[in-house]
């Protein structure tokens, strides 16, 4: 009992270090600036007082992810200490299912593996900023094929409780955000081809329990929007929009899916190695089920992650677990280890954690360096400020300035046309806002008749500097 708390201990100790360290929702980082994560916080916030995500702010992801960051705005409407909370916990249970897995295959918690699988996945290329949909899933599909795994050693169908659970697993994700279930796909069917083999009655009652956990889900969500008379904005932003728009043009599948390959190699180079080591080792050890099972998931979910359109840098998190999966299959070629090694193994990998993870750069700054603060100083000298974050994608100016907006395209995002830029163009065009608020590349920018540069500043974000500027509504009491 003793081994099993100090086991916790170890697993809770190395996912508040990695998360304190890698992410910059931490409260060693001035600001979270990555936009998506403030397009996200930003909903939420505004949720808290009534908004909807979709009908009152344009927003693309999905409703589970902005009730989270609601949470997290009663946690702190200022900070993203709420989403550290969160990110904390996530990571603690990812690193508590890898342990899992690999005791299966070693009999013993293989304690030493547990910090390298940390680095591994969160001091990778591929977690940048922290607090993406990515980020969240990782335990939710690593818990997932843990519930599939039994039926896959014994080849027999799931039980209703585990074919439940990952319904209900399904449904969180699919609600968070619906191209990361490409997992599902691989797994489901393989675990459908096992219990049809016990009889068409197996397949439907394993179907059946699956889609009760769905449901379990869904109904609170769908029932959410109907009360508010918003099921049509949730259908045509969240789908429609996600399906048909996100992405602009298109380009062709074979492309996207080399891109893809590219950027995991790339932005995912240990768990790459990881996953191919561990294929090879399972075909040595003849582990024809598990490689089925572990290979179909993973193709179905880099399926799901690249076909849809060219990549960014954070898409290949999704396929972290994995490096996990893959990776208990060479734990047996390793020996036992104890309370040093894990130690030792702590130690040298939260230090390589801190030196690969992309987003330490920015823990050398204070608040009063960013751009969202100065600005936020000179917007709250007026009462009750309104503001516009005009052309990008939030960059973290609403948080800042504690504003919640009140245009529905708050930003431009990524689902960017025409009738986003009319409004938001149209909201500076009438002076709507008392200020508004744009980025560039480079230090030109856009003039607005009823507005006045006021302030300009810039900042590096990763290996580029952006350059910000903010603009004051002309009045009587601050003419042009």
């Amino acid at each position: 009992m003793k081994k099993r708390y100090l086991d916790a201990f170890f697993i809770a100790l190395t996912g508040f270090l990695t998360i304190l360290i890698c992410s910059k929702s931490s409260p060693l980082y001035p600001l979270n600036d990555w936009v998506d994560a403030n397009c996200y916080m930003t909903v939420g916030r505004a949720m808290t007082e009534g908004k909807l995500p979709y009908r009152d702010l344009f927003e693309h992801k999905g409703p589970l992810l902005y009730i989270l960051h609601a949470a997290a705005a009663l946690v702190s409407d200022s900070s993203f200490l709420g989403i550290f909370f969160f990110e904390m916990l996530a990571c603690i249970w990812f690193l508590y299912l890898s342990c899992r897995l690999f005791r299966r295959f070693t009999g013993s918690s293989s304690l030493w593996a547990i910090p390298f699988i940390a680095m591994t996945v969160y001091g990778s290329y591929t977690f940048c900023h922290g607090d993406s949909a990515e980020e969240f899933c990782l335990p939710l599909i690593l818990c997932a094929f843990l519930l599939g795994l039994d039926s896959i050693d014994h080849s027999k169908p799931p039980s209703g409780r585990n074919s439940y659970f990952m319904g209900v697993i399904a449904g969180v994700i699919f609600w968070m955000k619906f191209n990361l279930l490409g997992f599902f796909i691989g797994g489901f069917i393989i675990l459908a081809v096992i219990s049809l083999k016990n009889g068409f009655d197996s397949l439907v009652r394993m179907c059946s329990y699956i889609v009760l956990g769905v449901g379990t889900v869904s109904l609170p969500v769908i029932i959410y929007f109907a009360a508010n008379d918003a099921l049509y904005s949730l259908s045509e932003v969240y789908f429609y929009n996600n399906i048909f728009v996100y992405g602009g043009e298109k380009t062709p599948l074979l492309r996207n899916l080399a891109d893809g390959a590219v950027f995991t190699v790339k932005f995912l180079p240990i768990g790459t190695l990881l996953i191919i080591a561990g294929i090879a080792a399972g075909v040595i050890r003849r582990k024809k089920r598990y490689l089925l099972y572990g290979g179909a998931s993973l193709i179905t979910a880099f399926l799901g992650a690249f076909a849809g359109h060219l990549s960014y840098q954070y898409y290949p998190l999704v396929l972290a677990p994995f490096a996990v999966i893959f990776c208990a299959q060479l734990i047996p070629y390793t020996e036992k280890s104890g309370k040093i090694a894990a130690s030792a193994s702590l130690v040298l990998c939260l230090t390589g954690t801190f030196i690969l993870s992309p987003n330490t750069y920015l823990m050398k700054y204070e608040k009063s360096d960013l751009p969202q603060y100065r600005f936020a100083e000179i917007i709250n000298e007026t009462d009750s400020p309104t503001l516009l974050n005009y052309g990008f994608l939030d960059g973290g100016f609403y948080l800042a300035a504690r504003i919640i907006p009140e245009q529905r395209y708050f930003c431009r995002n990524n689902l960017d046309f025409q009738a986003m830029t009319e409004a938001q163009r149209r909201c500076a065009e009438s002076g709507l806002t008392d200020f508004i608020v744009t980025r560039s590349t480079t230090e030109k920018h856009p003039d607005f008749e009823l507005y006045t540069c006021i302030a300009h500043e810039d900042f590096p974000y990763y290996d580029k500097i952006l350059h910000y500027f903010l603009y004051r509504r002309n009045t009587p009491e601050n003419p042009d």
